[in-house]
């Protein structure tokens, strides 16, 4: 059996308890937790790429392919925030949000047109 010399029998004391345990002579506690809070980060917002408004637009109302041009920056703004570069990814966010917002106003301004035109053509044929 082979042991290297600090752990041999002769060696290591092994009759009674040598070490004394130190008082704290003010009676603090024996274990004190420090606790160190950094400086509060401040939280920025992750850029939103409007993902599902622009399927929707794409799906439920395209005029002159808006929705498609949504759908693209949207995509280009969520490949941006997953690379890292927050700002590119907000801007075009923000572009893909103009486009939602200009393909709804244009299909919310063609449906009522659309019900104006049938509403004036229902008035005329119940007067004929």
């Amino acid at each position: 059996m082979d042991q290297s010399p600090s752990y041999q029998p002769e060696f290591v004391p092994m009759n009674g308890n040598k070490y004394m345990r130190l008082e704290d002579p003010h009676g603090a506690p024996k274990f004190q937790h420090t606790v160190v809070l950094g400086l509060p980060q401040p939280v920025v917002p992750q850029p939103r790429d409007h993902i599902i408004w622009s399927l929707c637009s794409l799906v439920y109302g395209n005029p002159l392919c808006l929705g498609m041009l949504a759908v693209y920056f949207s995509i280009k703004s969520r490949d941006r925030k997953m690379v890292g570069d927050l700002e590119g990814a907000r801007k075009h966010g923000k572009t893909a949000r103009c486009f939602n917002v200009v393909t709804l106003t244009l299909v919310i301004l063609g449906l009522l047109f659309l019900f104006i035109i049938y509403g004036f053509f229902i008035y005329n044929i119940s007067h004929l």
